[in-house]
């Protein structure tokens, strides 16, 4: 299916408003968005099947770098990271 990706208030204001985000998706991590969400998780970057989502503008180099590996595969993203100088430890 059609990837849908989100970061910041975004997962909770967006995604779980429509039921598009299940158990373990993370967004900012504030107690008025959390509570929106199902059992939030507070990592950086959650792949949920064909959703992505992510904390806030800080994680925004990696939740890039995940998009580019789900749509292009995990060779041209570690070339981009690598290029961009971007870790992709944890």
């Amino acid at each position: 299916g059609k990837l849908s990706a989100a970061m910041c208030a975004a997962p909770a204001i967006v995604l779980a408003s429509k039921g598009l985000c299940g158990d373990g998706a993370t967004c900012y991590p504030a107690p008025g968005l959390r509570e929106k969400m199902s059992s939030p998780v507070d990592e950086q970057v959650v792949v949920q099947g064909n959703v992505v989502t992510s904390q806030g503008p800080g994680t925004g180099l990696k939740f890039a770098i995940k998009l580019g590996e789900l749509l292009y595969g995990a060779e041209k993203a570690k070339q981009i990271a690598d290029e961009m100088l971007v870790s992709q430890d944890s």
